[in-house]
């Protein structure tokens, strides 16, 4: 059953979006006591998954979209404004949480 765009937008977007809760509940949990820097540690690797999962999803929507392109049939404007938001949500997520650096969880 083929997946249209708008449906991997729209599971790109919430991945997106679930990976950004993850991320703003762990960072209000913090290191309050022991058993928070575990919740933490569990919020920060769900948020990079979800992530991941998210990236994976829209690039899969990507292909899809230019294949539409190059068979000269023109998608849907709220297919491309799915994936445009779901690729701003990512990139804003990785602004603010990047893997490696200040804020990645290094020590």
């Amino acid at each position: 059953m083929p997946q249209t765009v708008g449906t991997v937008g729209v599971a790109t977007l919430a991945l997106a979006v679930s990976a950004a809760l993850v991320f703003g509940v762990g960072d209000a949990i913090g290191f309050m006591s022991a058993s928070a820097e575990a919740l933490f540690v569990v919020s920060w690797i769900l948020g990079w998954a979800l992530l991941v999962w998210a990236m994976i999803l829209g690039g899969l929507g990507a292909v899809q979209l230019v294949r539409r392109l190059v068979s000269r049939r023109s998608p849907a404007w709220s297919e491309v404004l799915l994936l445009v938001a779901g690729a701003a949500v990512i990139v804003a997520v990785i602004w603010t949480h990047p893997p490696v650096g200040s804020g990645s969880g290094l020590g």
